[in-house]
């Protein structure tokens, strides 16, 4: 007969099984030898029972009862450290007194009233919850009754503590006060115990934040409570562990649950305020406790009382959420069950003493911050995430352990080389963008290039009527005649103004010029007056034709060719978004952004949905135009703009906009930072990478005024921009757009009943006037150029 595979009670087969699978941690990284050493130690039995002897030996010594405590509070903060010295001394006392004092710590510690964590924020019904059990009767015990029930909890007590902070205890510089006390004392048998447990923890002790998580994990499986805990340094805050508990009340398989956030358990009777609870004391880091309606796989619903307790690691990073959920049955053992809930959420950690992986060093380095400040580090971003990442290739080499990969490498193209992402399309869309911002002076610098000028007129031979053309051609030749300076200017005049047949100098101007008479005609005044007339041309083709242009492929060709150009190093009178970037660059995207955004007279932001708390990445000037806020805010969650006459139910509708990647076009009132509440119209575009990943979403945003005579030019530019951004890095157009294009028109009309007044691209109504060209119109001397 074979002998019997050795294992242990839990996991007969001698294998640790995490969320991860079996052999493999909560992230489904393959335990190394050491580590999976190190969990089947812990897996074999629920408590250490040396470190427990240990921590029961020690704390006999008055110092280590102090210098223990003084740990547990930078910590634990609640650890119940005084319930477990009172029920040490019970031990001490003879039998009669042992009795009497048992019923009254019983009293005291057991069968306390409580009031659950998270008491800075709670629904009321919560609260009611609380009320109720305390009002309830407790239990009436015998005084022999009453000390087995306060050993039997002060054994649960002692194992938490030996389990999880006593080994950290042991490594930390308390410990060190303890041992030169207990060696100035009589009982060599202590030291020795002390010396003993601290070489015992060595081998125990978890090396940083996600060992820990899997040793704790470990004995959480068996756990009577459901348990969840989420990875704060994931963006949208996945669970990366459930135990069984979890999985019996809710249904849920690990497959199902792990990897996602835990609000899939919320339905249509879950209580907003109690959502408004969760996310306002998570975002800042706090204990939350809150009463909600939850609903199980089949539907069915059920009352839960969660309870989540946030995690800090050595760094300060905000690392874990411990997630303890509690179905609520309100019979006669309700007071019981939340007092023993209470006292495990007292238990768990609020802060370790160890650092987390480079990896998640870096992702939470530039997570919003809990305090509600700017991150400046949001915009070091790639070199920070970089960095993250060789450093933990550096560890795991040094370490014999092979990383798994977090960041996705660049295809490879034929020849081997990594092949870049093609940018041409977020390339036209954003120059598209800038240049309908300003049509005017844009179509100035384009016919001022041969090569715009040539796309521009094949495209009104193609799709432009005569009258386009032949305005034109006044332009052009009206050019060449303001060009030229002095002596040649007049002669330049007299020689365009000979020709008879269809001369657009005479169609396109009120100048009266009789041929006969024209070598004594005073060309001066002739002059300014057709450079009015060829501004009002070009007003004229930017406000008719420039904006069809740029829906035609002969921009998309026009703008990748002067790209090429621009990368060649040509100097040009009118550019790209790109001009003058680094295509290699991880922020090329970025800073294609923020050069078309610093354009724009609407607010403009971006957050960043690759960093936990979705901090805002960029905004432009117009942001700060709008709503009064400065770039000082880059780092931080947009929540700010929110304030007491923000409707509850716009911010949820924005929430679950942002978590499904999904376009949004609403109105809502936010407020200013002098507390003026302003009418907000914000639409936001979702944006992809290349593997259809949520990267970024776009918020473009109005202060929607409408005494504002300026608020139609807003309107019509919020529209323009919103219709040309694209939805992936790229610019690839998704298969969605023509909905959203639609969504977004009809959204507009519904603000904007009676019109706007304004005209496409970003003109108004009226057209210029003045008696000569400004600004770029002004010829330049001594410069020459003849179109094609």
């Amino acid at each position: 007969m074979a002998p019997k595979k050795k294992g242990n009670k839990h996991h007969p087969d001698g294998d640790v099984s995490t969320g991860g699978g079996k052999g493999r941690d909560q992230y489904g990284r393959k335990f190394g030898k050491k580590h999976a050493s190190a969990m089947m130690e812990f897996t074999k039995t629920l408590w250490m029972q040396d470190a427990t002897t240990s921590l029961r030996n020690i704390l006999k010594n008055e110092v280590a009862q102090v210098k223990f405590r003084e740990f547990l509070s930078t910590e634990y903060g609640e650890a119940q450290l005084d319930f477990l010295l009172e029920a040490m001394k019970l031990e001490t006392l003879d039998a009669g007194e042992r009795d009497q004092a048992a019923t009254k710590v019983y009293k005291e510690f057991v069968a306390a009233q409580g009031a659950g964590i998270g008491q800075q924020e709670r629904t009321k019904g919560t609260q009611q919850l609380w009320d109720f059990a305390n009002s309830s009767k407790g239990e009436t015990l015998e005084p022999g009754v009453a000390m087995q029930k306060v050993q039997e909890e002060a054994e649960t007590t002692l194992g938490m503590l030996a389990f999880d902070a006593f080994p950290r205890f042991l490594k930390s510089k308390y410990s060190k006060a303890v041992m030169e006390d207990l060696k100035t004392g009589s009982n060599p048998n202590e030291v020795a115990a002390l010396e003993g447990a601290i070489n015992t923890s060595e081998s125990k002790q978890p090396g940083d934040a996600d060992e820990w998580l899997n040793m704790f994990v470990s004995t959480a499986e068996f756990f009577p409570a459901c348990i969840v805990i989420s990875d704060m340094t994931i963006p949208g805050a996945p669970m990366v562990y459930i135990n069984g508990e979890f999985t019996k009340t809710t249904g849920y398989t690990k497959e199902e649950a792990v990897g996602r956030n835990c609000r899939f358990l919320q339905g249509p009777e879950t209580e907003p305020e109690s959502i408004a609870v969760i996310r306002n004391t998570l975002s800042k880091g706090q204990d939350c406790h809150v009463k909600l309606t939850n609903y199980r796989k089949n539907g069915e619903k059920f009352q839960n009382l969660l309870s989540m307790k946030p995690v800090f690691d050595g760094d300060n990073i905000y690392r874990y959420v411990i997630g303890v959920q509690f179905e609520i049955l309100e019979d006669k053992g309700l007071k019981k069950r939340l007092v023993q809930l209470d006292k495990l959420l007292r238990l768990l950690p609020s802060r370790l003493n160890l650092k987390s992986k480079a990896s998640a060093q870096a992702r939470g380095a530039l997570a919003a911050k809990t305090t509600g400040e700017a991150n400046t580090m949001i915009a070091a971003k790639e070199q920070i995430l970089s960095a993250g990442e060789q450093r933990e290739e550096k560890e795991a080499a040094a370490s014999g352990a092979r990383p798994k990969q977090k960041f996705k490498k660049k295809k490879k193209a034929a020849g081997g080389a990594a092949q870049a992402d093609n940018y041409d399309g977020t390339i036209f869309a954003f120059t598209k963008i800038m240049w309908l911002q300003d049509a005017v002076n844009t179509l100035r610098s384009m016919l001022m290039d041969q090569a715009g000028f040539m796309s521009f007129d094949a495209f009104l031979k193609q799709c432009g009527s005569q009258l386009s053309q032949t305005h034109l051609r006044f332009w052009v030749e009206a050019q060449q005649i303001l060009m030229c300076q002095g002596p040649q200017q007049v002669q330049a005049a007299r020689q365009l103004h000979m020709r008879m047949w269809k001369n657009s100098l005479f169609y396109c101007t009120t100048n009266e010029i009789v041929i006969g008479n024209i070598n004594r005609t005073a060309w001066p005044p002739l002059i300014q007056e057709m450079g009015r007339w060829q501004e009002l041309s070009l007003y004229f083709l930017a406000l008719d034709c420039f904006t069809r242009y740029m829906e035609s492929p002969q921009s998309r060709e026009f703008v990748t060719a002067l790209q090429l150009r621009e990368a060649n190093g040509e100097q040009l009178p009118v550019k790209t978004v790109s001009v003058g970037l680094d295509p290699d660059s991880p922020s090329y995207w970025m800073d294609m952004l923020k050069v078309m955004s610093e354009t724009l007279r609407i607010g403009l932001v971006v957050s960043d949905m690759f960093v936990p708390g979705c901090p805002l990445a960029y905004l432009n000037e117009g942001f700060t135009a709008q709503t009064g806020y400065g770039k000082e805010n880059i780092g931080r969650n947009s929540k700010f703009l929110q304030g007491p006459m923000t409707e509850g139910y716009m911010v949820e509708e924005i929430v679950e906009s942002l978590r499904h990647a999904d376009p949004l076009f609403c109105k809502l009132q936010n407020h200013k930072p002098d507390g003026t509440v302003y009418q907000q119209c914000l639409c936001l575009t979702p944006v992809f990478n290349v593997d259809g990943e949520y990267k970024y979403q776009i918020g473009c945003q109005v202060d929607y005024d409408p005494s504002n005579p300026e608020t139609p030019m807003f309107i019509m530019e919020l529209e323009r921009v919103v219709r040309n951004l694209p939805q992936t890095l790229t610019g690839e157009t998704p298969k969605a757009m023509p909905t959203r294009t639609q969504e977004l028109e009809d959204f507009l009309a519904s603000i904007t009943a009676g019109g706007t007044g304004a005209g496409p691209g970003g003109l108004t109504a009226t057209p210029p006037s003045g008696s000569a060209p400004s600004g770029g119109g002004q010829p330049r001397p001594g410069a020459s150029w003849t179109p094609a």
